[in-house]
């Protein structure tokens, strides 16, 4: 009996490569133009519209690119494990304003007879499409400049790409860089710490049923999609990440929960401060903690941490109440004269007091400490 894949089994999937996978340009603007049909029609617009505003170029030969090493664009082949997706809207706004002069070498290293392109993706996949379909020529004929660099370390080649897509070109996302570093460890056998630890972090993901994404992929509506990387999975500064001990909790949290949908943001980001404490206070969070903790968000607001469900509602109404208490005489009013409540802000200094609160009250679970440096405090009467 056949079993058909999840979404999540299937993005997942492609981190258990063991080594580099090489495709060449024309499999690769397939490939995207697969993952986004839409870019199909406007991608045709788009060629149509750089025809007719620049006869000056007849064919391909005639774009007068930077000097640099000259090879054959057919022996120009992409890593996949090595680049980030490839963004249709971007490669389209290239073509939109494309310049002879913005074109900078592509960056590659030699593998056998093949010219492997670490950066400069969205720069070979316009050239192609100008080749192609703009120009209507054969790729053997078609000549491109490089950079060859002489190294095959593919851990430094990839710490090389993280560390150079800084402002000056489409910026890395945290996805990106998610992306980077999982596959960093497992198709190049890097021990970065930081990237191992980003590597297991995914491995709990997977084995919950889990999948991160991001919106420009156009799977975030996904079961087990996982959107809201900054401050949970990943960080800015390494001071400030969080252990993968607490990836682990919430990927156990899930599991148990068994719902079929896509992982709220302000879930994501409430649940991941909440088992950081436990975490960092060294509480113990078990399966039977988690089984607990399931039952507790099921019965007193059906799991529900979305913007307008009934956990933030009931958050808004405890802060709302006690910042008129503690304010008594404001005259904080709106033009209607209602109440201008301050300094709400939502997961860490109001959605924690408030949930531990609320466990404190109606379970036996063990809940961490948690002080908002603006004062909240949940008074017992708005509890549930």
């Amino acid at each position: 009996m056949m079993t058909t894949k999840s979404h999540a089994q299937t993005i997942n999937e492609q981190y258990n490569k063991t080594e580099s996978n090489f495709i060449s340009l024309n499999d690769r603007l397939k490939e995207a133009l697969d993952l986004s049909p839409m870019y199909n029609n406007t991608l045709t617009a788009v060629v149509d519209e750089f025809k007719r505003r620049n006869t000056q170029w007849k064919k391909f030969s005639d774009l007068h690119l930077c000097e640099a090493v000259q090879v054959a664009m057919k022996d120009i082949w992409i890593d996949t494990t090595m680049q980030r997706n490839v963004n249709m809207e971007h490669i389209t706004d290239i073509l939109q304003y494309f310049s002879e002069t913005m074109v900078m070498p592509i960056q590659v290293y030699k593998d056998e007879d093949r010219y492997i392109a670490w950066d400069g993706q969205h720069t070979a996949i316009v050239l192609y499409i100008l080749l192609t379909r703009v120009f209507g020529e054969r790729l053997a004929d078609a000549i491109v400049p490089v950079v060859v660099y002489s190294t095959k370390q593919k851990t430094e080649i990839r710490r090389n790409f993280i560390l150079l897509n800084g402002n000056a070109k489409k910026p890395l996302e945290f996805i990106d860089i998610y992306k980077q570093q999982v596959y960093g460890v497992k198709v190049d056998g890097s021990n970065d710490p930081e990237w191992t630890a980003t590597a297991q972090k995914n491995d709990y993901f997977a084995e919950a049923g889990l999948f991160v994404t991001n919106n420009k992929f156009g799977d975030e509506d996904q079961p087990g999609a996982f959107t809201l990387l900054a401050d949970t999975l990943m960080s800015k500064s390494l001071k400030t990440r969080k252990d993968p001990a607490v990836a682990k909790m919430f990927a156990q949290y899930w599991t148990y929960l068994n719902q079929k949908r896509p992982v709220d943001p302000k879930e994501a980001r409430q649940l991941f401060e909440y088992f950081n404490l436990c975490h960092e206070q060294d509480i113990k969070v078990d399966e039977q903690y988690l089984l607990d903790f399931v039952a507790f968000t099921k019965e007193y607001f059906e799991a529900d941490f979305s913007p307008n469900g009934p956990f933030w509602q009931k958050v808004s109404q405890a802060y709302t109440n006690w910042y008129v208490k503690k304010n008594e005489g404001t005259d904080d009013l709106d033009k209607d004269g209602n109440i201008i409540v301050r300094g709400f802000t939502t997961e860490m200094r109001c959605g924690l007091p408030f949930i531990i609160a609320q466990i404190k009250k109606s379970t036996k679970l063990k809940a961490p400490k948690y002080t908002p440096n603006n004062g909240f405090a949940v008074s017992k009467d708005m509890l549930w």
